[in-house]
């Protein structure tokens, strides 16, 4: 097939300035499609003038979402390619009973999650085989248009094609021509803004971590394949250890090295987050039983010095200084060694807050995060002036959907370091869930103008490299989603 080329130069300056802001990238071979899809967005803003296009790009007249909405397929429904949510309900959920019992909260993210239909249709199949067991979901996509609709949870018949008719007369009910599903779902599932190509994560700033389960399909196929390749990492790496990542049929398969096995199923190849020891000759020794060393014989009564030691054996390592055990235990946590960080911290997270911190994050990011949050407590009463550890505990509630006592943690956060951009925003996040809209706002107006506030390239404190420009906007994609009832001002 011929690669196409740009009509207009304009037309690939549009291009460039999408990628840039969403990471679509437009091959070749599609850049057809894509000067079709931009001259649709400017025949509904009433311009024909490429060149005027390129100029207003980001303007009210021209926003992002209307690019993202005719630039990519949203198409969705519920139960969408049911092999793989029978995986879900046959393999992978047994496979999280027997890792971590059923007192484990199970955590999901449907990451592009357009219109809202797989997440909810995880939190039917959860209610479906888990009566008992709490879960969480997280929903995230970039496009607000398709989170306003995924939060009023409101469709056709369309997106329930395929059905026979159990799902509509189960968990919807009938508002004119449109099926209204159930408000428990709802409930169950957090819809938040963010870009997979330029966010980061895992962050426990934007509750992405720690998952058990994340479908990401049919996404990677808009990237670039250096883009899709960091974006991939990034999503295993939110995995907990044993956790699943569930792509699209049309995804590229990906596989490079990485604590991960790719499983081939027939419903599709799936990853799964596995920290295996590395085959090396030393990994292979240390797991070597050596037979115990006889016992020396005592040393004559009449001598006064002791022996120098054997010429063939070194003497002991001095034991490591604290700093140098947080120092390796900070090198672990960016690598996602997990189980290192633990081991590394596990003595000096009650005199040391930044070792409790790093204890902490571990235990979540390795799918613990009951465990964590009890320990978040004694962490808090040790180091009772470290706002970190506060807002750290409140992530950990969130994640455990015990919003009510989050709200009263990030409280205790601010209290001791109101300048926290990203604790007013994950404020505001909770304010949203348990219904208070004014608070949300109040608190999204605040983080928004702290950041703001920031160059915009300086990394946000307690965000986990988010720069400023990065939370700024999507503080104000929140508020475009619940209403900013005072036009963007503070």
């Amino acid at each position: 097939m011929t690669p196409d080329a740009w009509t207009d130069p304009a037309y690939e300056a549009v291009a460039g300035w999408l990628q840039a802001r969403t990471g679509l990238y437009f091959n070749p071979h599609r850049r057809h499609d894509a000067e079709a899809g931009i001259r649709r967005v400017m025949t509904k803003a009433g311009i024909d003038d490429v060149a005027l296009c390129r100029q207003l790009l980001g303007s009210q007249r021209l926003p992002l979402d209307d690019f993202i909405t005719e630039l990519t397929v949203g198409e969705t429904y519920f139960f969408r390619d049911p092999g793989q949510f029978e995986f879900i309900r046959h393999e992978l959920l047994p496979q999280i009973r027997r890792r971590h019992g059923h007192d484990h909260a199970i955590r999901a993210w449907s990451a592009g999650c357009a219109s809202g239909e797989e997440a909810y249709s995880l939190a039917i199949l959860f209610e479906q085989e888990m009566v008992d067991q709490r879960f969480t979901i997280l929903a995230t996509d970039i496009s607000r248009a398709a989170l306003a609709r995924a939060r009023a949870a409101s469709y056709g018949s369309w997106s329930l094609r395929g059905d026979d008719g159990m799902l509509a007369d189960r968990y919807f009910r009938r508002g004119g021509d449109r099926l209204l599903l159930a408000e428990r779902f709802r409930q169950k599932v957090n819809f938040e803004y963010l870009n997979l190509a330029l966010d980061h994560y895992p962050s426990l700033a934007s509750g992405a971590w720690g998952m058990d389960l994340i479908l990401c399909r049919n996404v990677l196929i808009y990237f670039d394949r250096e883009t899709g390749r960091r974006v991939m990492r990034a999503l295993i790496d939110s995995l907990a250890d044993g956790g699943v990542l569930i792509m699209g049929p049309s995804d590229p398969v990906y596989q490079e090295e990485g604590p991960h096995e790719i499983m081939v199923t027939p419903a599709g190849v799936f990853y799964r987050h596995e920290r295996r020891p590395r085959s090396t000759l030393r990994g292979w020794a240390q797991k070597l039983e050596w037979p115990p060393e006889p016992p020396k014989p005592a040393p004559p009564a009449s001598w006064d010095r002791k022996p120098a030691p054997p010429p063939d054996r070194d003497p002991a390592p001095p034991a490591a200084e604290p700093a140098d055990l947080l120092a390796q235990a900070r090198a672990a946590a960016a690598r996602g060694d997990h189980a290192k960080v633990i081991e590394l911290t596990r003595r000096s997270r009650a005199a040391d807050p930044h070792a409790a911190v790093l204890h902490l994050q571990a235990l979540a990011n390795s799918g613990d995060a009951l465990e964590a949050e009890k320990l978040a407590g004694a962490a808090i009463a040790a180091h009772p002036l470290t706002a970190e550890l506060h807002f750290l505990h409140a992530m950990l509630l969130i994640g455990l959907d015990r919003n009510e006592e989050a709200e009263r943690a990030l409280q205790r956060t601010l209290y001791l370091d109101r300048s926290l951009a990203v604790a007013h925003l994950a404020l505001g996040s909770v304010l949203r869930r348990i219904g208070d809209l004014a608070g949300a706002r109040r608190a999204y107006r605040r983080g928004r103008d702290l950041a703001a506030g920031k160059a915009a390239d300086e990394a946000v404190p307690l965000s986990e490299g988010e720069t400023a420009g990065r939370l700024t906007a999507a503080a104000k994609a929140q508020l475009a989603l619940i209403g900013d009832d005072q036009g963007g001002r503070p």
